[in-house]
């Protein structure tokens, strides 16, 4: 049915109020349907909910005089709702909530008292001359203003969902009738004001996920009829005070995910009528309230996520209605209460990362045997072994979710037979050998959908063939044989780290399901499907690194490519990079490292608006690095490895100048790292770090680094490098490199570890390096640098070996010492150029003895070089080698 955007008649009668009016009437038997009139056939309430209508709305609808109530929720309206709203003398009731209006908030008429235009499209800011608030789910922006403390008879606000931002203003602080107060989810920043203690009458107060910060105010605890108080998701901290006694009729208290610190004050447990606590993610320590749970009907309670010690209370469960129980990642330790085995309301047991069990180190699984309404139960990573020697009969009727990952488990549990409800399992970690059992394969277990055996000690698996699957994880095992097929639904597969031969199927193409296929780390060969480039857009983690697949990458990328992870490395692949790889536009890490590829560098590559990994190390990469084909080449590009090529040449300026995603990255997100949402799955690579070949098991998205080392790049090093100021390495070594060093890489404050060896550098070191106060690692050997070495902060913990082979450097902690202005000291005289002589001579006798026991045994090089020291002047020589001869 399609609203009218034309006028609308005021009698009653008129049928043409709706095209369809008359055909509504004819079927449902009423004279207008949704349409109340008064006494003078007059309009006064359009109640049409949920007609499905369409269009526009028409202005006239307000002009109707006697207009009380207007209903159009739940419709497909859409437009800008008109400001001919103001003009309505008699409207008091306005619902225009679930449609898709747009635009701004219209002025309100001043007899309005309800206004819910919540779950549109709205945006702008509010008007203070709004009465009743419901605007949830909007994109409404601004501050709340400060006017709104004006309009003394609110009852409700509700505006949670939208982009509000600043302060709440302290003037809300008047609305004395005011009941429900909701400005969640949006930007509100600040303390909380303590104007909120004046709302007596408040019983509902929802500020979660905001960015609201400091303790909570005292005045707040002076709201008596407080049933529900929400403040998750802020910055809060300080104490949970005792004052929070005063909250007598309080039944949902939700404070995680803040900073609040100290106890669990002993009061909450004596709030009597408390159902939901929730107060997990926070860095609460000490015990848990002895009488938690005797004095209310706790039917939630989380204390999950912060440092809590000691046992778990007994009477946890008192009241008998106890449904969800959180304690994990905590330090509780002790035996888990036998009480909580009389608590048959319990569906949620959660106690993951603790230190609970008996004195032997055992939790018996038999102690949750007797509750029936178990769904969901979670003992893993508790340092102790878990007995599962329950009745092989037994089960749970109801339980969905188990993990006893790390539980010192050496066969699958037996209960788990006659699951018929099961969806996740977690057994990873632990110590089960040999096949999964049969009784798993059969029919019984087709409600399975997520299981985990990774860890383990599994050898062999006979098939897989549950209907339902979505992850399955054996990564990490012994498993021999063939690749096999995982099921036709399974999105997320691993079966990496084991033991694996043979060539992969190409029946893998038929999962089209598919989105993370792990394979890595096995000995599988042959050559790679062609069909891995285009069965599925849904892939979009291919990992096939350290195996020995041979021949060449299939050139198949299709359009519909959907990959953002491609890992190849560590294998004996050949030929080119397929060009079709430009079709796959989310890609964010191509790793094709240590292979036998012999190709000129790919530039097409750069058009890859994603992509922020690139390692195409140790392979046979050759010829110039071409210019740019874009203006803005690689512009998230973080990681670039290139290293152990035969790339020639000089660097073009255009790439240098213009990879941004190493430029003024946020410090404040350490804790993010590259991955997929999905399966909370992360992204690794492997790159030598400070000279050391190094897995990153997760890549930080803060962090950068450059390696082409190993290659014969020519000319001078651009001084835009120093504009990638988050840069976290940089490796330059083993090239052709020449001219000074630039002394912009003092800009570089995040650096870690500088390698510009074996080049023809000269010059002087830059002094500024060495206010570089992160920099851990530092490799100038075997260049022609002159001058002095900086000296001060990171610079005093670099040994020699640091600047071996610059014959023009002076200074610690080399044993040349400077002159006056800075250069070399003179020659030595003829006793102290005999005895350098000497000393260079016994010097190389040691290194070479030390290599020669390096090659035979560590041993034979350390003797040689002990007897050296031993001969003759030693001493003298050891002091003449510390500068200390005179």
């Amino acid at each position: 049915m399609e609203f009218p955007n034309q006028a609308i008649p005021t009698p009653c009668t008129a049928h043409n109020l709706f095209p369809d009016m008359e055909k509504m009437r004819k079927k449902g038997g009423k004279s207008n349907p949704g349409i109340t009139c008064n006494s003078f056939s007059h309009v006064k309430a359009i109640e049409l909910a949920h007609k499905n209508i369409t269009g526009t709305i028409s202005s006239s609808i307000f002009h109707l005089p006697s207009i009380e109530i207007i209903n159009l929720s739940i419709n497909w309206l859409s437009g800008e709702i008109p400001n001919d709203m103001a003009s309505s003398p008699s409207l008091r009731y306005l619902n225009l909530s679930n449609n898709n209006f747009i635009g701004p908030i219209p002025k309100c008429s001043v007899s309005l008292e309800s206004l819910d235009l919540s779950n549109n499209m709205i945006s702008g800011e509010i008007s203070a001359e709004i009465g009743f608030l419901t605007l949830a789910s909007n994109d409404l922006s601004g501050q709340i203003p400060s006017e709104i403390g004006r309009l003394k008879s609110l009852n409700w606000i509700y505006i949670d969902r939208n982009h509000f931002s600043g302060k709440i203003p302290e003037e809300i602080g008047n609305l004395v009738s005011l009941n429900h107060l909701d400005l969640a989810w949006n930007n509100l920043s600040g303390q909380i004001p303590s104007s909120l203690g004046n709302l007596s009458d408040l019983h509902y107060l929802y500020l979660w996920g905001n960015k609201l910060t400091g303790w909570l105010p005292t005045p707040l605890f002076r709201l008596k009829m407080l049933t529900e108080l929400d403040l998750s998701g802020n910055h809060l901290s300080g104490e949970i005070p005792q004052l929070i006694i005063e909250l007598q009729n309080l039944k949902l208290l939700q404070l995680m995910l803040n900073s609040f610190t100290g106890k669990i004050p002993n009061a909450v447990a004596s709030l009597p009528r408390l159902q939901v606590l929730q107060l997990w993610s926070n860095q609460l320590s000490g015990e848990i309230p002895n009488y938690l749970g005797t004095q209310s009907d706790l039917t939630i309670l989380d204390l999950s996520m912060n440092n809590l010690s000691g046992k778990i209370p007994d009477e946890l469960c008192h009241s008998g209605h106890l449904v969800t129980l959180g304690l994990f990642s905590n330090s509780l330790q002790g035996q888990i209460p036998r009480s909580l085995n009389t608590c048959k309301s319990l569906e949620d047991i959660h106690l993951r990362q603790n230190r609970l069990g008996n004195d032997e180190g055992i939790v018996e699984l038999d102690m949750f045997s007797n509750l029936p309404n178990l769904k969901f139960l979670d003992l893993s990573y508790n340092g102790v072994s878990v007995s599962s020697s329950i009745n092989s009969s037994y089960t749970w009727p109801n339980l969905q979710y188990l993990s006893l990952a790390s539980c010192s488990l050496k066969e699958f549990p037996r209960f788990l037979k006659g699951s018929k409800h099961l969806m996740s399992l977690d057994l990873s970690d632990n110590k089960i050998h040999g096949q999964i059992p049969k009784w798993m394969l059969n029919k019984g277990l087709d409600t399975l959908s997520y299981l985990n055996l990774s860890h383990n000690f599994l050898t062999h698996i006979e098939r897989l063939p549950w209907e339902n699957m979505k992850t399955l994880d054996l990564h990490s095992n012994f498993i021999q044989g063939a690749p096999p097929v995982p099921p036709l639904t399974v999105s997320f597969f691993s079966i990496s780290n084991n033991s694996l031969v043979g060539e992969l199927s190409s029946l893998i193409c038929n999962r089209t399901s598919l989105e993370i296929l792990e394979l890595s780390y096995n000995n599988l060969n042959g050559t790679i499907p062609p069909c891995l480039g285009n069965f599925s857009k849904r892939l979009s983690v291919l990992d096939l690194r350290m195996n020995r697949f041979q021949g060449t990458i299939p050139d198949t990328f299709d359009k519909k490519c959907g990959l953002n992870n491609i890992n190849f490395n560590g294998n004996e692949l050949e030929g080119s990079i397929p060009p079709s790889l430009v079709h796959c536009r989310n890609m964010q890490v191509l790793d094709l490292g240590n292979n036998k590829i012999k190709d000129t560098f790919p530039r097409w590559l750069e058009t890859l608006p994603e992509m922020q990994v690139l390692v195409l190390r140790s392979n046979k990469l050759h010829g110039f690095l071409p210019s740019p084909m874009v203006n803005h080449s690689f512009p998230v590009l973080r990681i670039l490895d290139l290293a152990n090529n035969d790339l020639a040449g000089p660097l073009p300026k255009g790439y240098v100048e213009n990879m941004k995603g190493m430029w003024n990255l946020d410090e404040q997100g350490t804790s993010s790292y590259m991955g997929t949402r999905n399966f909370s799955y992360h992204y690794s690579v492997s790159l030598t770090i400070k000279g050391f070949e190094i897995k990153l098991e997760k890549i930080l998205t803060i962090f950068t680094s450059i390696d082409l080392s190993n290659n014969m790049f020519v000319g001078e090093i651009s001084s835009f490098v120093g504009q990638h100021n988050s840069l976290r390495g940089l490796n330059l070594s083993h090239n052709s490199f020449s001219g000074q060093i630039p002394e912009s890489i003092g800009n570089l404050t995040q650096l870690e570890w500088l390698d510009l060896s074996s080049n023809k550098l000269n010059g002087q070191i830059p002094h500024n390096l060495a206010d570089l106060t992160f920099l851990a690692f530092l490799n100038l050997s075997d260049n022609r640098l002159t001058g002095p070495i900086p000296q001060g902060r990171q610079f005093n913990t670099f040994e020699n070996a640091s600047y071996h082979g610059n014959i023009g450097l002076c200074g610690f902690p080399l044993s040349r010492g400077c002159n006056a202005d800075g250069g070399q000291a003179p020659p030595p005289s003829s006793i102290f150029k005999e005895a350098h002589d000497e000393l260079l001579t016994v010097t190389s006798f040691v290194l070479k003895g030390a290599l020669i026991g390096y090659g035979c045994g560590l041993p034979v090089g350390v003797v040689i070089g002990h007897v050296a020291v031993k001969t003759g002047r030693a001493k003298w020589l050891l002091k003449l080698a510390q500068g200390k001869c005179h």
